[in-house]
């Protein structure tokens, strides 16, 4: 009985360590990949908690390795815009001026149903209502109205390094606006944390690797 709680305990301690390392990112907004590993984490702790003939080892092992691989998709959707594409996927815009956007629907195996249950979710029952209706990479909806008034809204036209495709087709913006205002401030893409636009028309920006000074 002590074996299988101090085996218990153990196991505890690492998934725990493991999941915090990964972040502090909500359940209900992790990616894919994050959330396969995260199954994959509990159900291999569970095998050495629970059998004697499974070594502890044989489950803090594959736990580390799974880490390992969270670091390097990491690093390599921080990397490369093909590479965030292919693991977490691509925004998509279900709804355009009130029309609902039928190829990009099949393409996410996307029903009608799901469409107006997350809708009405968002008080939202007429799709002619709808200016735009954006589905982010961890499957939830984001709505913005006619009556939200879209030129007033400030929206990200650079994240991390990449250009924010649907933002700045939202903005009515072409990749080839976003280098000439990118070069008119004399500054490189990949250089940029987070630009946006905001209802004035003003672009405000954050640069890479600013260190904050901690206020005591």
């Amino acid at each position: 009985m002590l074996v299988i709680f101090l085996r218990a305990l153990i196991l505890y301690v690492v998934v725990f360590l493991v999941i915090r390392l990964m972040g502090k990112r909500e359940l209900s907004k992790v990616q894919p990949f994050e959330l396969a590993i995260i199954i994959l984490i509990a159900d291999l702790a569970s095998g050495p908690m629970s059998s004697r003939a499974i070594t502890i080892f044989d489950g803090i092992i594959p736990i580390v390795t799974l880490l390992i691989a969270y670091i390097l998709f990491t690093f390599f959707i921080q990397s490369s815009d093909k590479a965030q594409n292919l693991l977490c996927g691509k925004i998509s815009i279900l709804i355009q001026d009130g029309k609902i956007n039928e190829d990009e629907m099949k393409k996410l195996q996307y029903t009608v149903a799901d469409l107006m249950e997350q809708l009405r979710e968002k008080d939202v029952f007429k799709i002619q209502d709808v200016k735009y209706a954006i589905l982010e990479t961890n499957g939830k909806l984001n709505v913005i109205k006619n009556s939200d008034k879209v030129n007033n809204i400030p929206l990200n036209i650079i994240e991390n390094g990449f250009i924010a495709e649907v933002n700045i087709k939202i903005l009515g913006m072409s990749e080839e606006d976003v280098e000439k205002l990118i070069k008119k401030h004399n500054l490189k893409q990949e250089d940029i944390l987070l630009g946006t636009i905001d209802e004035d028309k003003n672009f405000l920006y954050q640069l890479k690797d600013i260190k904050l000074e901690v206020i005591k």
